[in-house]
Parts: C-alpha cells; sequence; structure tokens
C-alpha cells in the first residue's frame, strides 16, 4: 500500500523510479538540516556568555542565544524525559519516504502534519518513541517508522541561595543540578553541599548531594534539571565527623537520616587493616557531656545506627597490620638502596649480602649504623640544650650540644667483625636504620689555626704533632692546649695529646686562642683594686675609733 501524497513535503514526487534514488538522498538532507538548525540555534535563553558579561557590568543575566551543548555520550533514552522545545527528526518508509522534522510545542505536544497530534512532554525518551511509532502505524499500513531525537530543548532554571551570582541561567535537560549551581559561581562560604534543594514545577522536591555524588558515584544524588525548576542552597548547619582507617576522614555536613554506614561510604570506606567490628560513636549528650559506645559496622544494625549533630565516628586500626620496615644502604655499595626487612631477624649482614657487598673501594673501618631511634632512649639533656640559647651554654654544654647533634643516633659497630662471623657485632636492624659505609681514604684532615690547614697523607703510627707539623705549624692565633682529634670512624672528639696514633679520616682540629680585651681587665683589675682600699679604709676607721 502506498503512503497518502499529502503525507510527504510538498514538491516531493514519489514514483517508481525515484523511490530508490529519494529513499538514499533524502534522509542525507534532513539530517544535515537538523544539524543546521541545532548549530543556528533557533530558541532564545540564558546562556553562559551573557551571564559573564552581565556579572562584569552589574546589569544582571541577559537573554542571548543559547550555546549548543557539549554531550559526554548519546542520550539514554531510559532517562532523558521529554519537554517543549525538543526537537524530533521522523522518518516514514513504505513504497516511499516521508521526513518530518518537529519541535514539541509549549502545550507538550508533538504536531506531525495531515497524521497525528501525540502528546511527550514528562514521558521518558522511550516512551515518546514508542507513542509516535504506534501512532504512526496505526495511520499507515506496512511502514517502518524512524523516531530520533535531534536537538535538545533549553530550559530556565533558579539558582537561589549561597551561591556567589544568585539568578535564572539557561541549560538543557541533559545538565544536572550541580552544572547550574557552577554556572551560578559556585558555592560561597558556609553554604551547604549535601542539603541543596531542587523545587520542580509540580512542587516534587529533591534533594541534591553534592558531596555524596562526588565521593561515591551515586547519579541519584545529582539529578538532571526540568523545565521550571528552582535550585536552593542553604546554609550548613549540621555536621559529623569521622577519623581514623577511612579513606578520606574529615568533618562532613549531616544530611537527614544520616548512619554510620552512609558516613563511612562518603568518606571512601575502610582502609586497610581498619577494625570493622568496633566502631567508636561519640555523642553529646547535652551541649557540654558526652558518651561512647561501640558498633559492629559489619551488622546492617551497627551500619544502620543513625547519627546527631555533633555525632563523632572513630574506625580504629588494627597495631601493626602490615607494617612497612625498612632501611637505607648507602656509599659504597654494589647495590645501594632502600631494603625491606623484618625487625627482629635481619641483621647487619644479612642486608649487606642482599646489597652485593662492599665495593673495593669501600672502608668498613669508616662504616656506620645510623638509628632515627637511639637505643638508649631519650636523651633528656639534649632536649634541655635544644630549648635553651647558645649563648647561655656553658662551654662543656656546648661541646656536648655541638656533638650530640653532628652524631646523634649512631649505633657503634665494628663493621669488619660484623661482616666477618662475629654475631656479637652483627646487630639487630630497625625500621629507618641508614648503613653508611664511606669510600677509602688515605689522608688526615688538618683544620683551624695551621699555617696550610688541608689533606696529609696519612703515616701509621704518628701522632697529631707530626700532621699539625706537615700542614706548616701552629698559627700565631692557635690554642695550642686545646688540640682535639676527631675520630673519622666514630666521630668521638679526643684530647690530642690522649689519642695516639691516628688513622686514615681522623681530623685534627686547632682551636683559635680568644682575642683578649685588656680595656675590660684593666677595669676589672681597677675595680679589684678599689674594693680592696674601701675595705682597708673601713677597717682602718674601725680600728682607729
Amino acid at each position: 500500500m502506498f503512503l497518502p501524497r499529502d503525507a510527504f513535503p510538498s514538491g516531493v514526487t514519489m514514483d517508481r523510479s525515484s523511490s530508490r534514488f529519494g529513499s538514499i538522498l533524502l534522509p542525507v538532507l534532513l539530517a544535515l538540516f537538523a544539524v543546521l538548525l541545532v548549530a543556528t540555534g533557533a530558541d532564545t535563553g540564558v546562556a553562559d556568555a551573557g551571564v559573564a558579561s552581565a556579572q562584569r557590568s552589574g546589569a544582571g543575566p541577559a537573554l542571548v542565544a543559547p550555546v549548543v551543548p557539549v554531550l559526554q555520550g548519546p542520550v539514554d533514552d531510559e532517562t532523558y524525559i521529554v519537554g517543549p522545545g525538543d526537537r524530533f527528526s521522523i522518518t516514514v518508509w513504505g513504497q516511499g519516504v516521508a521526513s518530518h522534522l518537529v519541535t514539541v510545542t509549549p502545550e507538550g505536544e508533538l504536531v506531525i502534519p495531515s497524521v497525528a497530534t501525540i502528546p511527550v512532554a514528562g514521558k521518558l525518551l522511550r516512551e515518546a518513541k514508542v507513542d509516535v511509532t504506534r501512532n504512526l502505524e496505526f495511520f499507515y499500513h506496512n511502514v517502518e517508522v524512524s523516531v530520533s531525537l535531534v536537538g535538545l530543548r533549553s530550559m530556565l532554571v533558579n539558582v537561589l541561595g549561597g551561591v556567589d551570582v544568585p539568578g535564572s541561567y539557561v541549560g538543557t535537560a541533559l545538565d544536572l543540578a550541580g552544572e547550574l549551581v557552577r554556572k551560578a559561581g559556585g558555592l560561597v562560604r558556609g553554604a551547604s553541599s549535601r542539603n541543596i534543594k531542587i523545587t520542580r514545577r509540580n512542587g516534587q522536591e529533591h534533594r541534591v548531594d553534592l558531596v555524596q555524588y562526588r565521593n561515591t558515584g551515586d547519579v541519584a544524588a545529582n539529578p538532571p534539571i526540568l523545565d521550571g525548576d528552582v535550585i536552593f542552597v542553604p546554609h550548613a548547619v549540621e555536621f559529623v565527623y569521622i577519623e581514623g582507617a577511612v579513606a578520606a576522614p574529615a568533618r562532613y555536613e549531616r544530611v537527614a537520616g544520616e548512619t554510620v554506614g552512609s558516613l563511612i561510604e562518603l568518606a571512601g570506606g575502610f582502609a586497610r587493616g581498619a577494625v570493622t567490628d568496633s566502631v567508636e560513636i561519640r555523642q553529646f549528650v547535652d551541649d557540654r557531656e558526652t558518651r561512647s559506645f561501640l558498633v559492629d559496622a559489619r551488622s546492617p544494625a551497627g551500619a544502620g545506627t543513625e547519627l546527631r549533630d555533633g555525632d563523632q565516628v572513630y574506625v580504629r586500626e588494627l597495631n601493626e597490620w602490615r607494617r612497612v620496615t625498612r632501611v637505607r644502604v648507602e656509599g659504597e655499595m654494589e647495590r645501594p638502596g632502600p631494603y625491606g626487612i623484618t625487625e627482629g631477624t635481619d641483621r647487619l649482614s644479612d642486608v649487606v649480602r642482599r646489597a652485593g657487598g662492599p665495593t673495593t673501594e669501600a672502608s668498613l673501618e669508616d662504616a656506620r649504623l645510623i638509628r632515627t631511634v637511639p637505643w638508649g632512649g631519650p636523651d633528656v639533656e639534649f632536649r634541655r640544650l635544644q630549648e635553651m640559647p647558645v649563648s647561655e651554654m656553658t662551654e662543656m654544654e656546648y661541646d656536648y650540644f655541638r656533638i650530640r647533634s653532628r652524631d646523634r643516633g649512631t649505633v657503634v659497630v665494628d663493621f669488619v667483625r660484623a661482616l666477618g662471623g662475629d654475631e656479637s657485632e652483627d646487630v639487630l636492624l630497625l625500621h629507618g636504620d641508614r648503613i653508611v659505609v664511606p669510600k677509602r681514604t688515605t689522608t688526615v684532615e688538618v683544620i683551624g689555626q695551621v699555617v696550610d690547614p688541608g689533606e696529609v697523607r696519612h703515616m701509621p703510627g704518628k701522632r697529631y704533632d707530626y700532621y699539625v707539623k706537615e700542614a706548616g705549624g701552629y698559627g700565631s692565633s692557635a690554642r695550642k692546649g686545646r688540640v682535639r682529634v676527631v675520630s673519622g670512624s666514630t666521630g668521638e672528639w679526643m684530647y690530642a695529646k690522649s689519642a695516639g696514633a691516628l688513622s686514615p679520616g681522623d681530623v685534627v682540629w686547632v682551636p683559635e686562642r680568644p682575642e683578649t680585651d685588656w680595656w675590660k681587665v684593666t677595669r676589672e683589675i681597677a675595680a679589684f683594686l678599689t674594693s680592696i682600699a674601701t675595705v682597708y679604709i673601713v677597717v682602718d676607721q674601725a680600728m682607729g675609733n
């Protein structure tokens, strides 16, 4: 059966010779025409550009041509709701082809010329397609019907409350409520992000939870807008807290019906090693007093425990759960770098072996094991000196503070014996230890008040005075009685005269003799003599009386 001739656009003739050509050409031309209509934006509304311009001028939102919406993918006909302004391409195939490009009227209907008027507003896109197809198949016989959405309607939405620029903004039925909040400049300080309210034209209300949408991907928490929506952003007034072994511990705005389970989900779920069967809830009994109780967050009853304003949720973590322990090997080793260890099991020699052993340039005599937490526990005296200005320290206190600052945490270990099989030196390693193996040196350094400070070649059996002489001898301001030797292997400071024969890497330090303030000395002597004279006069007068 042929389609009625008045069902086709004027100027289109449908005979047998042209039907095949028309069935190919017409859909292409109509599709191009539909794209041009969408791109030109026949409707008017409030666009982002117009809002931005109005904000700069202070004139408020302006009516301008809307921009073409950017789609993230195909329109979902199971969620898209049809409304006035949506444009459809309808094609009917039979012995000929008839195509219509129609727009949903303000009354919510699709008017197909000479065929039918079909109400579609408020229906899902899938439902609207089915209704149009059913009506056309009833009107015609032995035809195929194609219904496509080719243009999205623009709609005006009011965004009010705690946004930067409240007002009316244009969007499409694909825009989510959060997108309209963004167009209004975003949330102001103190605004709610979880209790945003959408009021529909029919009076229905929906809550928008932007945090739930962002943290969990719950699309229901950020619904798409509809014609005539009013989005209101209140101030955030109630909060709950979650700390401990969750992915994102923080303070969160509370929503009605908030539970332990929903808050944990909002915070990203349990972290690794979380103790889930004894989650602590801390609640306010009144404005000052609080109480605590435990819930099993794995059970429906525990997870369903409703939270009140100010409640705190604490999720504990298993002690030492999958604790990562490692040490670092530095210096003259074949494979320096970090190495995982088991505390209480791995020894110094174990890690050195895994690191490939020392290189040919390594000096095991000067190697050090540095520990971040000394075995001896906290150094109370060192802590006291840390809080004291250097100017108030005695000379002995300053020497102690300086040495401890430099070598704090060094564990005395004989690497040669430890790697040779002596278990008394092969210490157990702790997390954070550093194994430092320097390059072998053949010199002794002489610094301070000598004529030519620097490196002096080491000579076996020689004492400090030999190296001072090799460095040109003492300088004019040298304090010869306070010469010190610093051991290159242990960092120990020693009096030079008792240091014995020096080793490679040792340092000889010759301090400077302090300058004498003769004017100060003269004043002190004069004050002393004056005090003696005063005492003499007082005694003499007393004896004379």
